[in-house]
């Protein structure tokens, strides 16, 4: 059976930023209990399960009160198929839970010489031709989401500040105001050396498998969304470096889980940031056909 939708208006969506970590048992931090793990939970395109909720103590939040959020394991990707859907299940759930912030960590290969492996990055903007390739609005007329900010500016400076604290040498904290542009492939392939070079010259900074649906289906469901990710290489042809993917990981999984949860405690829920303007209900009257009746 099925469990119960939490309501909350905090999500983080794990990815590859910490895998190898229990999390958040791993960060050892007080203050911090998981109230029900193993969670699975219906949507209209099955079943998305690897989802716990947790619990932050009043002592640490800034209202200093109790917050709980949910977490989904590896982006919601199923571990025994490939499912390029996925991100539309998490969404949705999300949304029925009444999401407002949404973190996703994450690693990234770089398309710029000057991202360096063990570089933290936070994208203001991105290149994705899927697009809503999965969308999960209800219907063509009902609603228009516009995409001059898909990055929320408020989490990404909350985001920024944490990671500044956790973030060890000699790798950066690169936030909004280095302007970096990510972009996406499905996976499990990564991008070739054509490729690569195809999206470098289109101004893409970093690359990776689930950045961009994740931005789209936030916007959709009208959610701030950050993205916190780290390099873990070079994508083909940009450059070479000597480090080890598997070492960075071992090296940065725990501090990138430790930025995650952190953004989960420190987290504003205003909405100044503007971020729910985006996603515009249309008129009714859009839906009119030439016969006079309405559609949708």
């Amino acid at each position: 059976m099925a469990d119960r939708i939490p309501e909350t208006p905090f999500a983080l969506i794990s990815g590859s930023a910490g895998w190898g970590v229990r999390f958040p048992d791993d960060l050892d931090q007080p203050g911090i209990a998981v109230v029900s793990r193993g969670l699975v939970f219906d949507t209209p395109w099955g079943a998305t399960d690897n989802w716990q909720l947790i619990e932050i103590a009043a002592d640490l939040t800034p209202d200093g009160k109790p917050r709980r959020f949910l977490n989904v394991f590896t982006h919601g990707w199923p571990l025994d198929a490939i499912d390029h859907s996925t991100h539309r299940r998490v969404a949705w759930v999300l949304q029925q839970a009444g999401a407002r912030k949404i973190v996703a960590d994450s690693t990234c290969g770089s398309l710029n010489k000057a991202l360096q492996p063990r570089d933290f990055i936070i994208p203001v903007d991105l290149i994705d031709f899927s697009q809503t390739q999965y969308s999960l609005l209800a219907g063509r007329f009902k609603h228009v989401c516009l995409s001059e900010q898909m990055f929320c500016p408020a989490l990404a400076t909350t985001l920024q500040t944490v990671a500044e604290k956790h973030w060890p040498a000699p790798g950066r904290v690169l936030g909004h105001g280095k302007q970096i542009v990510v972009t996406h492939d499905w996976g499990p392939r990564f991008a070739s050396r054509a490729e690569s070079r195809a999206f470098q010259l289109l101004g893409a900074d970093a690359i990776n498998q689930s950045i961009c649906p994740e931005a789209n289906s936030a916007r959709e469901i009208g959610a701030c969304f950050a993205s916190a990710s780290y390099v873990v290489c070079y994508e083909p042809g940009i450059a070479t470096a000597d480090d080890d993917i598997d070492a960075i990981h071992r090296d940065l999984a725990m501090p990138a889980s430790r930025i995650s949860l952190q953004a989960m405690v420190e987290a504003s829920l205003t909405d100044e940031c503007g971020c729910a303007r985006l996603r515009v209900q249309r008129p009714p009257d859009y839906a009119t056909v030439a016969q006079g009746g309405r559609r949708g």
